[in-house]
This record gives C-alpha cells, sequence and structure tokens, in this order.
C-alpha cells in the first residue's frame, strides 16, 4: 500500500477516520499493517500491501459470490491483448483523455484489468477494490503503476471517506458487478455517494433483452447445478462447453459478421464480438456465467430509473452489443447525498 492512500480511506462502518500502525515495507510500499477507526475503534488488517477494510458482517449470499469470483480471479489471470479495446468499448463513448487527472474508484476490480488502463490513461489515482481474493492477481497486475491502488472492501459499504455534499471521486464505475450483487440497484445507490458533485457514475450490466438462450439454458443450469458445485468442477464443465463457443463464433458468427446472413443469426452482435478472442478468453467467459450464485438481467426501463430517481444529470443509457446496458450520469454541482 502507498502511503498516500490512507487519506482516501475511512471506516466502512462509521466513515470515521482510520489511523495506521505500519509495519513491514518493502521500499515506499506498507505490506503490513493494522488500521483503527478513530471513532468506532473496529479495527482492520493490512495484508500482503492490500487494506483489508471489510465489514466483519458481509452476507452469506455476497459471501458466496465473493468466493466464486475470488476463485476465478486466481486461475484466468491473464491480460489479453483485447482487454484494451473490450475496455473503451464497454465505457464508449468515454475515451482515454477522460481519465487524465480524475481520481477514479474501480469498484469491483477482479484482476485488476480495467483499473489498469484508467491508470494508463493519466487519472491522478485508480483504486481497484473488489471484495473477494481477486484483490492478490490485481495488486501483481497494478504493481508497476504508480498511480494505481487496491482494496478489498464491500460495495454495499465502500471505505472511504465521505463529506455532507458527497466523496472524493470524480469518476466511479462498475463493470460486470452490479448484477451479481443480491441487491443491484442498493449497490448502484451505495456507490453514488463516493462520487463528488459534478463527477461520474458508470456501469454496466446484463440485459434482460434478447437473452433468451441465456433465460432458457445458461441460467437454469447455473441455478440447479453449477453454481452449487466445486470450482474445480465448473472448471471442467465449462470446458468443452467452451470448446464448442470457440467453434461457433469463430467458425460461423466471425465470418458471417456485418452480412444478412449475420444479421439473422440470433445473439449476432453479442456471438460476433467474442469470435475477436482466444480460447483462454472465451473459457474465462463461459466460466463467468456457470459459476455465479447470483445474476440479475435488467430491462432497460429498470435499469434508467436507477437514474433517474437519483436525479443525475446527461444520462444515457445505450446497448452493448444488443444484450446488455451500458449506464451513464452525472451527480449535479450540488447534490445532496443519496438516502442510503
Amino acid at each position: 500500500m502507498k502511503p498516500r492512500l490512507l487519506e482516501l480511506l475511512a471506516c466502512p462502518l462509521c466513515h470515521g477516520d482510520l489511523d495506521l500502525e505500519a509495519g513491514r515495507r518493502e521500499g515506499e510500499e506498507i505490506i503490513e499493517g493494522r488500521f483503527e477507526c478513530r471513532e468506532c475503534h473496529q479495527g482492520y488488517p493490512l495484508l500482503r500491501g492490500v487494506p483489508r477494510l471489510l465489514p466483519p458482517d458481509i452476507g452469506m449470499e455476497q459471501e458466496r459470490t465473493a468466493d466464486a469470483f475470488g476463485w476465478q480471479w486466481r486461475h484466468f489471470v491473464e491480460m489479453h491483448p483485447e482487454f484494451e479495446e473490450q475496455f473503451l468499448d464497454w465505457v464508449h463513448p468515454l475515451r482515454p483523455e477522460f481519465f487524465a487527472g480524475k481520481l477514479v474508484l474501480d469498484a469491483g476490480c477482479g484482476i485488476g484489468r480495467h483499473a489498469y488502463f484508467a491508470a494508463r490513461y493519466g487519472a491522478s489515482e485508480v483504486v481497484a477494490m473488489d471484495l473477494s481474493a481477486a484483490v492478490e492477481t490485481a495488486r501483481e497486475v497494478l504493481a508497476d503503476l504508480p498511480n494505481a491502488h487496491v482494496v478489498q472492501g464491500d460495495i454495499y459499504r465502500p471505505p472511504f471517506r465521505l463529506g455532507d455534499g458527497g466523496g472524493d471521486f470524480d469518476f466511479v464505475y462498475s463493470i460486470g458487478v452490479l448484477h451479481h450483487l443480491p441487491n443491484p440497484h442498493a449497490g448502484f445507490t451505495s456507490l453514488l455517494r463516493f462520487v463528488r458533485p459534478g463527477g461520474t457514475i458508470f456501469g454496466w450490466v446484463y440485459g434482460h433483452e434478447n437473452n433468451g438462450v441465456v433465460h432458457h439454458f445458461i441460467n437454469p443450469l447455473r441455478k440447479t447445478l453449477t453454481a452449487r458445485l466445486p470450482r474445480q468442477a465448473v472448471n471442467a464443465i465449462s470446458w468443452p462447453m467452451a470448446v464448442v463457443l470457440q467453434g461457433v463464433v469463430k467458425g460461423v458468427y466471425g465470418p458471417l459478421h456485418g452480412t444478412a446472413v449475420g444479421r439473422r443469426l440470433p445473439s449476432s452482435e453479442y456471438l460476433a464480438s467474442l469470435s475477436r478472442f482466444g480460447f483462454r478468453q472465451n473459457h474465462t467467459i463461459v466460466f463467468d456465467h456457470l459459476v455465479a450464485p447470483t445474476a440479475f438481467y435488467l430491462r432497460r426501463e429498470e435499469y434508467t430509473a436507477w437514474f433517474d430517481e437519483a436525479g443525475l444529470q446527461d444520462v444515457e443509457i445505450t446497448w452493448r452489443n444488443g444484450n446488455s446496458w451500458r449506464g451513464r450520469g452525472r451527480r449535479p454541482e450540488a447534490a445532496a447525498v443519496p438516502a442510503t
């Protein structure tokens, strides 16, 4: 942990200031230590360079999800060359220059792949937060970036400072995470509290529309079987499915993309997009869909309501590959902190 990160952190329970008793160091990095809240005196460890600022009462459903994705992001750890293009597609129409000079929070960072690019694009600081053991991989991915930090924390109770007008972050984004929470809307509202007035929040979520294969095949399989199995078993089941997927997207959807025939194929935009990826990445995608204990698929009107109810400005909700939603909005300059 870089010492200046302490300026952004707070107790996740009461948002009191934290004192840090630093232990082992490696150069300027603090590797081991202990935090204590000045207000409620709750203690938190600093282990292997990562502040572990988790509330003591994480719910069972969140723990199951963290366990599933923690395993995933300790085994599927590669930074594929397609990741940068994919990140910019997720946050479209934002471009690299948008990040310059901004204080950024990546909420649900996984291996830190998105935070890596946000930091490379010139953000003043990027804080990559995850509930799971994925923070171990994220720290390795982000280790060489002087403006990147990793924190283990909970989206419902983020461990950051919170003032009367809001938080410190210019940009908060969450890609592929909110729909895995027990209450996705509550997660969105929680994160919004930490956006400064005038700052921007962004989220990418699964869409309900155009996801018939998921509703009729993947979800029943996930709910009744794979989410209950050991992770190694899910990995084994997902491998032959990924082989079939790879053959279909490389042999059919990729070559026919943009043609009249290709446009008539089911899930054409989404599956054509997967044709750009190698097998390992598509295996990760199949595993991801099978392992999650919780997954919500949101209709456009439901997702749009989150932004409208929060009183956000410059709201933009757009399709991504015809089966998921990008959402972006800006807090008014003098916004009040949303109710929790």
